[in-house]
């Protein structure tokens, strides 16, 4: 394989990613997680080289409330986009957004993969405590469906250890 074989997919892939419409930004964030759950059958995710992109650029949207409903997307797609790539992205320094995004949302499937984004926030070191705070009142918030508050219950028990 040439390294344009690899280079040309790349470029494209990232021209997706930092394209100005949403909807195309939200297919990449799509794309690369696809990508990513793929790894476990090929042996290799061929966007890895980007991944790092892909987080800022999902952290990006994030940082922007939700996208309204359009023809196109349902509303919040871009977050749910964003959030998804997340639960296999995730840093650390992830942990205030993600619980900024599960403080503010009214979206269950925003907030469902947002639980799961959290999960994927690496355990080791010190939790962030903005964080374990969300995930403390949302287990304990009886306005919130009990699969949710049991979710976020079991978020917080991985954070913090047993």
């Amino acid at each position: 394989m040439s390294a344009d074989d690899v280079a040309i997919p790349l470029q494209a892939f990232s021209a997706l990613l930092h394209s100005d419409n949403i909807a195309t930004v939200c297919r990449a964030l799509n794309m690369y997680q696809v990508a990513a759950s793929y790894t476990r059958l090929s042996g290799g995710n061929p966007l890895e080289p980007l991944a790092q992109d892909v987080r800022q650029v999902a952290r990006n949207v994030l940082s922007a409330p939700p996208m309204e409903a359009d023809e196109e997307l349902r509303a919040a797609f871009d977050h749910l986009s964003a959030l998804n790539v997340l639960t296999s992205l995730a840093e650390a320094d992830d942990a205030d957004l993600i619980a900024t995004i599960l403080e503010d949302t009214t979206d269950a499937e925003v907030r469902a993969t947002a639980l799961l984004a959290a999960a994927a926030v690496p355990a080791d070191g010190t939790p962030n405590a903005h964080l374990l705070q969300v995930l403390e009142t949302m287990a304990v918030n009886q306005a919130l469906d009990e699969r949710d508050r049991g979710r976020a219950k079991l978020v917080r028990e991985k954070l913090t250890g047993p």
